[in-house]
């Protein structure tokens, strides 16, 4: 090769790098924003999950003496 198309090879090699390194910075940002909108998500997700094992607890409280009050209704009649 001669001086002038390994000047311009270099050339070519160092602006593909450039648009590498740029791609690279705009995929690592947009991966960071991602981490945190699923670390927000999961947060909402667990506090929803925790409302929802309450409500469960709760309901098969209330079933548990519901069925024992009907158990202890029917007792009487058989």
């Amino acid at each position: 090769m001669n001086k002038p198309k390994v000047d311009e090879y270099r050339i070519d090699v160092v602006d593909r790098l450039a648009r590498i390194e740029s791609t690279l910075s705009s995929v690592h940002k947009e991966a960071r924003d991602t981490k945190l909108e699923i670390q927000m998500q999961n947060g909402r997700v667990r506090r929803l999950e925790g409302g929802m094992a309450a409500i469960q607890g709760i309901g098969s409280v209330i079933s548990i003496v519901f069925g024992g009050f009907i158990a202890y209704l029917f007792k009487g009649r058989m």
